[in-house]
């Protein structure tokens, strides 16, 4: 530790000259001991008051330069001086002008690059001798859902009760080989009861005012008559349907699996 034998100012051992009255430093050790003129205590350097009596140190108040204000007190550190950063201009909703005029150049550069995409965009056409398949409304595939359940279940019920009747109405007149269906059908029914039959329609789609396509999965359990035993089988069919005087009927059929 250095002190200053002028002004008594006590500085770090890095220090050569006071930083108050710019008098060369000294080792703490080579500073003269004072004592108190009023008890005798001895002081040190920098003091300004006795421990003991609190006697002001003669000489103190005399030794030290005026006091500077107090902003500029600090011997070792003076304060930065302050910077002073420009607002930037708002405008009237509070935002900066810079903000505005980077979300028009956003704009005005979406604008560059989607513009020839859009206008390059053609209509698309129906190449010739494609048949266009209308979506019909969502009200229409609703009542068309039902049409198809109605048939599926007049299906089901006949298989149930073996009325050839009700399960040939359920086919166009149109329908090929519509006398084999039958023969078959009989034959069926002669080997097997049905116990319990359930199915499954999807992709129901509509072309034009009459015409529609379904898929229809069966599921049946049979008991066979010759063998006394019970049987699970599943059929997936593709049907092309048509109505006929308000009626939907199954015009086409395509067996899709059978197991």
């Amino acid at each position: 530790m250095t002190v200053c034998p002028k002004c008594h100012t006590v500085h770090g051992d890095e220090h050569r000259f006071c930083q108050r009255c710019g008098n060369p430093l000294v080792p703490e050790e080579n500073v003269p001991p004072n004592y108190c003129s009023n008890c005798g205590t001895p002081y040190f350097p920098g003091q300004h008051f006795c421990t003991e009596c609190g006697q002001r140190i003669k000489g103190t108040a005399e030794s030290r330069p005026p006091r500077r204000p107090a902003v500029q007190d600090d011997l070792f550190y003076q304060p930065r001086p302050s910077r002073s950063r420009s607002q930037p201009t708002l405008t009237k909703k509070g935002f900066p002008k810079w903000t505005v005029g980077l979300v028009g150049l956003i704009i005005v550069a979406g604008a560059y690059f989607l513009w020839p995409q859009i206008s390059n965009r053609t209509p698309m056409v129906a190449s010739p001798g494609t048949p266009v398949v209308s979506s019909p409304p969502v009200g229409r595939i609703d009542t068309l859902q039902r049409e198809v359940e109605r048939l599926a279940e007049k299906i089901r019920s006949a298989h149930m009760n073996k009325d050839m009747n009700l399960f040939i109405s359920c086919y166009s007149p149109s329908y090929p080989d519509l006398g084999k269906l039958e023969r078959e059908t009989y034959e069926t029914w002669k080997n097997f009861d049905f116990r319990t039959v359930s199915y499954n329609i999807s992709n129901i789609r509509q072309f034009g005012p009459r015409h529609a396509t379904a898929d229809l999965v069966w599921n049946f359990q049979l008991y066979n008559n010759q063998t006394k035993a019970y049987e699970l089988h599943r059929a997936v069919v593709n049907v092309t349907l048509e109505e006929i005087g308000g009626i939907w009927k199954i015009r086409e059929s395509k067996d899709m699996g059978y197991s």
